[in-house]
């Protein structure tokens, strides 16, 4: 179990290096500073050292025998783990939007809610939309989409299969290491 564990850190450590180093490489760290709200590079690199540092402690429990330091390197799993599922939840677009499709932001305005229980509200007319669908442009949508050949293949992209991995190997980390700890 001790050997599994060590085998499944250090998968879940390869894929997440290759993750780091691509992400490095192609001016992740740059992007992420340079926009309001971004990805907090210290987030990134905190994930990435304590699952060094907890991958060392593991390597001295598995020299050692000292069952503390399987325990310590648990915790540090939990809170790697932590780190991950942060760093995933912030890097998620949502909603999802489609590749170049930028997010649109709403403008909220108070004035504009209308609450339906005031007399106010019961003596004004219901407002029109700004927007009407015709006839006409869903006759020009339906023409386009037959000109471009109607659909295209969804084509899937393996590189999304990376994190996916990286995460699958640390929850069997975290699993293989409990258990390797209990025992």
């Amino acid at each position: 179990m001790r050997l599994a564990a060590l085998i499944s850190w250090l998968l879940t450590a390869s894929l997440g290096a290759y993750m780091l180093r691509t992400w490095l490489v192609r001016g992740g760290l740059r992007r992420e500073r340079a926009r309001p709200g971004g990805l907090p590079p210290p987030l990134i690199f905190s994930h990435a050292g304590l699952a060094i540092s907890g991958l060392l402690v593991w390597a001295g429990y598995l020299a050692s025998g000292v069952r503390a330091l399987a325990w310590t390197a648990v915790v540090m799993l939990m809170v790697i783990v932590g780190l991950g599922l942060c760093t995933v939840t912030l890097w998620t677009p949502y909603p999802a939007r489609k590749p170049g499709e930028r997010r649109a932001h709403a403008p909220w305005d108070e004035s504009a809610v209308v609450v339906p229980d005031t007399p106010a509200a019961a003596a004004e007319p219901a407002q029109e939309p700004d927007f009407e669908v015709t006839d006409e442009m869903i006759r020009r949508l339906i023409e386009d989409s037959r000109s471009a050949g109607g659909h295209r293949p969804i084509r899937p992209n393996p590189a999304v299969l990376v994190p996916i991995a990286h995460g699958f190997a640390a929850i069997s980390t975290f699993v293989l290491a409990v258990m390797a700890a209990i025992m």
